[in-house]
């Protein structure tokens, strides 16, 4: 039970690696505060985490407004009294060359890779400064690493989730918060499985991950396993190329 006691709240909790992510956290002990577009799909995961015997919330929240940003985390402070672990996972990707990409898509992708993470981490972080203690870990990929052709929207956004990583996590050292990005190489999932750069990340080799591979990174970072570890990026590939 590594997160024992534990509040953590996952955005994008309804699939993928966002749910492998809150399931894996509920296991380890720590209550899993669902945070999703639409309340059905949040409570299936929910019933699946207590099926378990693990302990799951849920609430729906655009994390691209402030106002809906804010209202929630004093809700999920209201009720859960600390949220002790933050996982910045919510995102999109519309795959299309970048000479073709409308303005207000790449504006979309970067609203809801990038600005959702700065959004929940101000939101969240005065929280944890009060209490001395929290844990933020974003979820990078590793087209934040090496642009990757026709996702030149999510890849700029991805790397400034890395570089928001950085710099917040060395200012936020002093007050007891680390802050973490995990960075994935291919990971099956359903947008990965959609992609039409599918075929392209994969001819060069190297493993195609598990969500629940991530999520055990992500419990890693958020437990006293990386103690001490500020302002890194855990780079999960199988191989050194695309």
């Amino acid at each position: 039970m590594l997160l024992e006691g534990k509040t953590a709240l996952v955005t994008g909790a309804s699939r993928g690696i966002g749910k492998a992510i809150a399931v894996k956290m509920a296991s380890e002990g720590a209550c899993a505060i669902l945070v999703g577009r639409k309340m059905d799909t949040l409570k299936t995961v929910e019933a699946e985490i207590r099926q378990k015997g693990g302990n799951a919330d849920c609430y729906v929240c655009d994390v691209r407004d402030w106002k809906s940003v804010t209202n929630m985390v004093a809700e999920i402070i209201k009720k859960h009294e600390k949220i002790d672990i933050l996982v910045n996972n919510a995102g999109i990707s519309k795959e299309m060359p970048f000479l073709e990409m409308p303005i207000e898509v790449f504006d979309e992708i970067c609203e809801m890779n990038l600005r959702s993470v700065m959004l929940m981490m101000k939101a969240v972080m005065p929280y944890m400064a009060e209490r001395k203690s929290g844990n933020v870990v974003n979820i990078g990929s590793g087209a934040a690493l090496r642009g990757l052709p026709g996702s030149a929207a999510y890849a700029t956004a991805k790397a400034g989730v890395v570089c928001l990583t950085q710099a917040v996590g060395d200012e936020v050292r002093p007050l007891g918060i680390r802050v973490n990005v995990i960075c994935p190489g291919p990971v099956d999932t359903e947008l990965f499985q959609k992609s039409e750069r599918r075929e392209f990340i994969l001819q060069a080799g190297g493993d195609l991950f598990q969500p629940e591979t991530v999520a055990n990174a992500a419990v890693f970072l958020a437990s006293d396993l990386s103690e001490g570890m500020n302002s890194q990026t855990l780079v999960m590939r199988g191989f050194n190329r695309w």
